[in-house]
């Protein structure tokens, strides 16, 4: 891993859901395996900019989370490579059934995309607050989880997620990330980036976490406390090595 961290960290000028579609874009116009589904939501996702550039590989199934699922283990069951996108919600709860049965037990190569994690869907209300996410997905054997921190995090990961073949839980803000890493900085699925080195404690932490874990360490270290903070954007498999 090649990897920088900015000195100034501050709001990216680019939403999540923007860097991880445009580097699949990119992708897709040399691999005809791509495809995307959605339920009802590419607006929201940023998808509908995938079906205006490939509409005949880009999928709205509708309020079906469960039959999209389905529909992206057959996709995979056929070689193609499909990305199913929904809010975090829906695809752990409403979806769970499919997603363990039709993909994990079967070892599809399905990249299951969720958006709005935790409290970020605030203005949809707790419908949409997913907080057991983590929980159920690492529960699932076979399931790559991840949660990427900010866009050149997103479009380092985009390509290596397309072509590990395995099923894929993507935990993905849709706005605007605080922006941690330069632009080049290079990322391995399966290992976490140490971003302070301390030795009286240590903060564990993924997605927009990783900017509040950064600066609870600074408020910290004014109190003469050395706090240790990783990036673990891999949940699993997780990188044991670097937590002990």
């Amino acid at each position: 891993m090649d990897i920088k961290i900015l000195n100034n960290r501050k709001t990216d000028t680019k939403m999540m859901r923007d860097a991880y579609i445009d580097k699949l874009i990119e992708l897709a116009r040399n691999d005809e395996r791509i495809v995307i589904l959605d339920a009802d939501l590419m607006n929201s996702n940023g998808t509908l900019k995938f079906l205006n550039a490939f509409p005949e590989r880009a999928f709205n199934i509708g309020v079906q989370e469960s039959n999209m699922v389905g529909i992206a283990a057959g996709l995979a069951a056929t070689n193609k490579i499909p990305f199913a996108h929904t809010f975090t919600a829906f695809m752990s709860r409403r979806a769970l059934d499919q997603v363990y049965m039709s993909v994990a037990y079967a070892r599809l190569n399905v990249k299951l995309v969720a958006t709005d994690p935790g409290i970020t869907a605030a203005y949809n209300g707790g419908t949409h607050m997913a907080l057991q996410d983590f929980a159920v997905m690492l529960s699932i054997p076979t399931m790559y989880v991840i949660e990427p921190t900010d866009c050149v995090m997103m479009e380092n990961l985009v390509e290596q997620i397309t072509y590990t073949e395995a099923p894929f839980y993507i935990r993905l803000l849709r706005k605007f990330p605080t922006k941690i890493y330069e632009e080049g900085s290079k990322f391995k699925l399966g290992k976490g980036v140490l971003l302070l080195d301390g030795s009286d404690a240590t903060i564990i932490s993924s997605g927009i976490m990783v900017e509040e874990s950064l600066k609870a360490a600074e408020q910290l270290k004014n109190e003469n406390i050395n706090v240790r903070v990783i990036d673990m954007f891999t949940l699993k498999p997780i990188d044991k090595e670097l937590i002990i």
